[in-house]
């Protein structure tokens, strides 16, 4: 079965948590499953694949919706795929093989939160979604708003989780030495909630003088690269992922694998990720977050539980785990196109 995973995700650059997820992911794929092809957009910077360069061919990929319409089903003849995978909710309508798309999240279905999409891009996404033969949704929260959509399939809608590599097992010591910043990992987007948890940290800090800097990493103004990024996880006093709205949460699956005590929003997304693994605040509560800040500073007996607890439960998301989820649709999808017959 010859697998083509497209990496429209890597556009954007630098490559960011979900693209660095989905990289690991194709990484740990080649490793147990042999040989594949990554597309990478024109323009974009071949990803290093350490170890498995010669497993994994990387083509170059036309970029731009009506491009990629119009000229990914010739790419996909030519390379002779049987199964499309792609990064993110677009695929070919008229591809000559078997899609997956990748739902991250529907902010649209959501107007609460202000966001501004196009009806074009609403259009796009729906119709793409309607018209893959699989859609992976990173959680259950995001799953049911794919299954909202007019024309998708419920029974092919699949929650398979992001993953990320796992850092060094925390103890009562690593978590002792913490003493780095408040790490808030993420963009300025209104959902990210910066506001408020700048403002509940001006009142946290006149209540606990001892509390550590509050740090923001992220686009647009403070980008870091991968290797500073682990380092302040290992680092870090704690993580704070106090987001309003998101369709998964690196940032909160990225803090659990490197034993860093976790406080984050009270939302569905996080819960299923975190389960009791962390401190959960109202994103909407200034005073709840400040009680959250002040409380995962102060309490070393909570920072410990909240480290072991939470290394634990992020070896279910490491990248081999999501590859061989990533398999058994691959083979599904295939199946499924087999019996069917030709398009």
């Amino acid at each position: 079965m010859k697998v083509v995973f497209d990496g429209a995700c890597l556009r954007d650059q630098p490559i960011t948590g979900v693209g660095r997820a989905f990289l690991n992911g194709v990484a740990a794929y080649a490793k147990a499953h042999g040989a594949c092809t990554l597309l990478v957009p024109e323009g974009a910077p071949a990803p290093a694949m350490p170890g498995v360069e010669e497993l994994v061919a990387i083509v170059t990929a036309p970029r731009g919706a009506f491009r990629r319409q119009l000229l990914l089903p010739r790419l996909l003849r030519r390379l002779q795929a049987e199964v499309l995978h792609s990064s993110v909710a677009s695929v070919p309508l008229r591809a000559p093989c078997p899609t997956i798309a990748t739902a991250h999240d529907l902010p649209w279905l959501h107007p609460e939160l202000g966001e501004a999409t196009t009806a074009r891009q609403r259009l796009a996404s729906r119709r793409a979604l309607a018209s893959a033969d699989a859609v992976i949704a990173p959680s259950t929260f995001t799953a049911d708003d794919v299954r909202r959509c007019p024309g998708v399939d419920m029974r092919h809608v699949f929650v398979i989780p992001h993953g990320t590599l796992l850092g060094a097992a925390p103890d009562a010591a690593s978590v002792a030495a913490r003493h780095g910043p408040l790490l808030v990992l993420g963009d300025d987007r209104p959902r990210k909630n910066r506001e408020r948890v700048r403002a509940a940290y001006a009142l946290a800090k006149t209540n606990c003088p001892a509390l550590p800097p509050l740090r923001f990493v992220g686009p647009p103004d403070d980008y870091v690269d991968e290797a500073t990024k682990l380092e302040l996880l290992r680092d870090c006093r704690a993580v704070v992922q106090c987001s309003l709205f998101e369709g998964f949460g690196m940032p909160v699956l990225e803090a659990l694998a490197h034993g860093a005590p976790l406080l984050c929003s009270d939302i569905p997304p996080h819960r299923e990720i975190a389960r009791s693994q962390a401190l959960f605040v109202d994103p909407r509560s200034v005073s709840s977050i400040e009680a959250g800040l002040i409380a995962i500073h102060r309490d070393a007996s909570m920072r410990n539980k909240l480290a072991a607890g939470g290394w634990q439960l992020a070896r279910a998301f490491a990248p081999a785990v999501t590859a061989e989820r990533w398999f058994t649709l691959h083979q599904e999808v295939h199946r499924r196109h087999r019996e069917a017959g030709p398009r």
